[in-house]
C-alpha cells in the first residue's frame, strides 16, 4: 500500500455539528464552502494528523447540475478554487500529503439515470481540469455509477495527469454490478484499457469491498475507500433499478461499523495488495487512526 486517503467530508461535518443540507435536493458538503470553510479545513487537517497522506478536494457537490438547485452556477469556478485552497492551507505545513482534486458525477449520487448526453459531460470535466491543473497532485474520478460516466471522467483528466484514480460504487446492490446495471468487472477492464493508475470501490458498504477483492485484484491497481456500514445480507434485492431507491437499500440493510472493525476489514484489503485505502461516509478521523495502526 502507497496511500492512505482522508475521510467522508459531508458525514464529518455532519458529526461536528454543521449545518448539511440534503443531498438529494440541495447542495450537502458545498454548502460548507460558502458558510463553514473553517470546518473543511479542520477536517483535512485532523485527517493528516491522524494519518492521511492524500486528501480529497471538497468540490464533491461543486456541480452545474447540482448548483442550479441553489441559483448558485455562477459560482462554480469560485466554489471550486474554494475547495482547492481549503485543501492547500490544510497541507500547508507537510511536504508530505498530496491533494487529490475530485472529478464528481455531475447529477445526484447513485443516479446514472440521471446523467446527461457526452457533450454536457464532457464540458463540465473540461472545465475541471483547467481549474486542477496545476494546482492538485491526482485526480480522483470518484463514485462513478456508470461505465460511460466514469471513462469520460477518466480520459478527460488524463489529459494532463499521469496519477488518475477512477473510483467505481456499487452502493445499495450485491457488489458486483455498478447501479447503471454494468458489471463491476467490465467497469476494471474499461479503467485498465484507458489508463487509470488506480481503480477503487467508494461509497459502498465495507463487507462489498472485501466480498469482491478478486474483482478489484483485476485492476492495474486497486483500492478502497468505504462507508463504515456492513451490509447485513448481499443479495437483498433481485429488481434493484426498477422499483428500490440504493440508498435506502444502503441504509436500511446495514449495520454501522466502529473505527477497529472498519480497519479490520481495510487491513484485509491492504494483505491483498491494496495500493490505497481510506473511508467514505460515516468515517472520520479515528477510522484513519485505525488504519494506520493495522497497515503500519
Amino acid at each position: 500500500m502507497k496511500y492512505i486517503l482522508d475521510t467522508g467530508m459531508g458525514t464529518e461535518l455532519q458529526e461536528r455539528g454543521v449545518n448539511v443540507p440534503d443531498w438529494k435536493k440541495s447542495i450537502w458538503s458545498a454548502d460548507a464552502l460558502i458558510h463553514n470553510p473553517e470546518s473543511v479545513k479542520d477536517i483535512h487537517k485532523a485527517n493528516i494528523e491522524a494519518g492521511s497522506n492524500v486528501i480529497i478536494t471538497n468540490n464533491y457537490y461543486v456541480t452545474p447540475n447540482i448548483l442550479k438547485r441553489e441559483n448558485l452556477e455562477s459560482d462554480f469556478t469560485t466554489l471550486i478554487q474554494k475547495a482547492i485552497d481549503l485543501a492547500k492551507d490544510a497541507r500547508s505545513e507537510r511536504n508530505d500529503v498530496l491533494i487529490a482534486g475530485s472529478f464528481p458525477p455531475i447529477e445526484t449520487s447513485f443516479r446514472p439515470d440521471l446523467t446527461p448526453e457526452n457533450d454536457q459531460i464532457i464540458d463540465f470535466y473540461k472545465d475541471l481540469l483547467e481549474i486542477m491543473t496545476g494546482q492538485v497532485d491526482i485526480i480522483i474520478c470518484e463514485t462513478m455509477s456508470s461505465i460511460r460516466e466514469g471513462k469520460i471522467a477518466c480520459e478527460i483528466a488524463l489529459k494532463e495527469f499521469d496519477e488518475v484514480w477512477l473510483s467505481w460504487t456499487t452502493r445499495g446492490v450485491d457488489g458486483s454490478t455498478l447501479i447503471s446495471g454494468e458489471s463491476l468487472e467490465d467497469a476494471i477492464m474499461v479503467g485498465n484499457k484507458i489508463g487509470a493508475a488506480c481503480q477503487l470501490l467508494n461509497c459502498t458498504a465495507t463487507n462489498l469491498v472485501t466480498d469482491h477483492l478478486e474483482t478489484m485484484k483485476k485492476a492495474n491497481a486497486f483500492g478502497a475507500y468505504a462507508n463504515s456500514h456492513a451490509l447485513k445480507e448481499s443479495h437483498l434485492i433481485e429488481d434493484l433499478g426498477k422499483n428500490v431507491d440504493p440508498d435506502i437499500n444502503h441504509y436500511h440493510n446495514s449495520v454501522k461499523l466502529t473505527p477497529d472493525e472498519y480497519a479490520k476489514q481495510a487491513k484485509i484489503w491492504f494483505d491483498e495488495g491494496a495500493y490505497v485505502i481510506g473511508g467514505c461516509c460515516m468515517t472520520g478521523p479515528d477510522h484513519i487512526k485505525a488504519l494506520v495502526k493495522l497497515t503500519s
